[in-house]
């Protein structure tokens, strides 16, 4: 349940509650109680049935992902399925339950948008699997997000081939004075 929804709908009960108090018509029961039960369960509702369909199509969506690192992220991209994994730095949006996380990888940066929370809640600091799709403005590369359809806490981040090889070679280099 968002933090606001939950705020709005006090401060709505307790406007009827006041009104039916100062007038003693039974007008604001009759219609504000059905009202609140609706601004609470609607949502809710809403939120289980998006994820039970996230959850079933998941596996599909995995199957048909594409392994990149930020830097791979491209305008050309936008729709494609992707996993990713990076750390988490930075997490907004918690308020509205529509967390939008700041990745990083070895390679940089990215945005990822999840529009309900994940289960677990994944805080700053952890290593992270995201599997979702690439949207964004198609004219600028620096607008792209990844809108995340799940995100999963790892053990630790995997290493391409790439990253290995410039790993070894770093520990060749001999400094000379």
């Amino acid at each position: 349940m968002p933090p606001l929804l939950l705020a709005a709908t006090v401060f709505f009960a307790v406007m009827c509650a006041m009104t039916f108090g100062s007038t003693k018509d039974l007008i604001y029961i009759y219609i504000g109680l059905p009202l609140c039960a609706l601004l609470i369960g609607f949502p809710l509702w809403v939120a289980y049935t998006n994820e039970k369909q996230v959850l079933r199509d998941a596996s599909q969506y995995r199957s048909q992902a594409k392994f990149v690192r930020a830097r791979q992220l491209s305008p050309a991209m936008r729709g494609s399925v992707v996993l990713m994994e990076g750390k988490v730095l930075k997490v907004t949006g918690l308020m509205m339950n529509k967390p939008s996380y700041l990745i990083q990888d070895p390679t940089g940066q990215v945005v990822a948008k999840r529009f309900a929370l994940p289960d677990p809640l994944i805080g700053v600091g952890a290593d992270v699997e995201i599997l979702g799709r690439v949207f964004g403005k198609a004219a600028n590369a620096q607008s792209l997000y990844i809108n995340t359809l799940t995100i999963k806490p790892v053990s630790s981040l995997r290493q391409t081939s790439e990253e290995a090889q410039s790993d070894q070679e770093k520990l060749r280099i001999k400094k000379l004075n």
